[in-house]
């Protein structure tokens, strides 16, 4: 007798990140879509991952999710695999895809563990799935999960480790600590249309009527070399606070749920550092990663799907 959902699989989509230094360069490449990479630049981005303990943690961690989500739905009686897609490195949205196809899956669902899914952040998903579907396996279904930055489930999640972070102060001035939402900007080009600025607004405000009344600024973090790309930046934000006489700041990994090189170096190092300089306690939040309240939001997001035959 088959089990309900049987066939149906769950995919967990993330950036992907080396395993050593070895990977660094081979990894890049495929960031960079194979092009040819500047040695120099190629060594910058070994000692940063250097810093943060020769690797990205963010595999490791995102098959803790799997499992743990996988444990989740058990217990509801939904007896489902769940596999773990890496855009950029092992393993690759395509060789899960198969390894599901060899196992029987007929349908996946997906999720993209990025809380904001405008087409300008996670397009680069969606095709990598689509596109090995037509190649390889035209019988297979696959779906994508409803946006899911204001779940009330998430929304309290992200409220949990924001308090965590506020902890980290004394308590008769956490209520005064400025918060500092940090996430991954975008050319301007490719965000003109305002989309996923407004789903990030509409994700802090969700998360800021469960804490108490504090001021609050958006950043954006980890842009490129070349154009105009979404502002401000965190340094700028810190300098006004400095400015203002504030002494305390926290900072908020927003648009990312999983640690990785961008909050290990980006904002534990380099934006510490500049906080510091300016005479600034700086903190920053815990990020979701495994934690129980993430993966019970991913959970009902799944599930959500799953019963309305998505």
């Amino acid at each position: 007798m088959e089990k309900p959902y049987q066939h149906t699989g769950i995919l967990l989509l993330a950036f992907g990140g080396p395993s050593s230094l070895e990977d660094v360069e081979p990894f890049l490449k495929n960031v960079f879509s194979g092009r040819s990479l500047n040695p120099f630049v190629v060594n910058q981005v070994k000692k940063r991952y250097q810093l943060i303990g020769g690797k990205s943690p963010l595999p490791e961690i995102t098959e803790q999710q799997a499992q743990l989500l996988q444990n989740n739905l058990k217990k509801r009686g939904m007896i489902c695999d769940v596999s773990i897609g890496m855009r950029y490195w092992q393993p690759f949205i395509s060789e899960a895809i198969n390894t599901l196809h060899a196992k029987g899956i007929k349908k996946i669902l997906c999720i993209i563990l990025s809380p904001f899914s405008n087409v300008a952040a996670t397009g680069g998903y969606n095709e990598a799935v689509y596109q090995t579907i037509r190649r390889f396996h035209q019988t297979m279904e696959a779906h994508f999960v409803s946006p899911w930055n204001t779940h009330a489930r998430y929304l309290d999640a992200a409220a949990d480790r924001i308090k965590a972070g506020l902890n980290l102060f004394s308590a008769n001035i956490r209520t005064s600590v400025p918060i500092v939402f940090s996430a991954h900007s975008l050319p301007l080009e490719r965000v003109s249309d305002g989309l996923y600025v407004n789903e990030i607004k509409k994700t802090i405000a969700g998360v800021i009527t469960r804490l108490e009344n504090h001021e609050w600024y958006l950043v954006f973090q980890s842009q490129g070399k070349e154009g105009a790309w979404l502002a401000p930046h965190g340094e700028d934000v810190l300098k006004n606070i400095a400015a203002s006489g504030k002494k305390d700041v926290l900072v908020v990994p927003l648009g990312f749920v999983s640690d990785h090189l961008e909050t290990l170096y980006d904002l534990d190092i380099v934006l510490r550092k500049k906080a510091l300089d300016l005479g600034l306690n700086f903190q920053r939040a815990p990020s979701l990663n495994d934690s129980p309240q993430f993966i019970e939001a991913l959970t009902e997001v799944i599930v959500t799907s799953l019963s309305s035959g998505t």
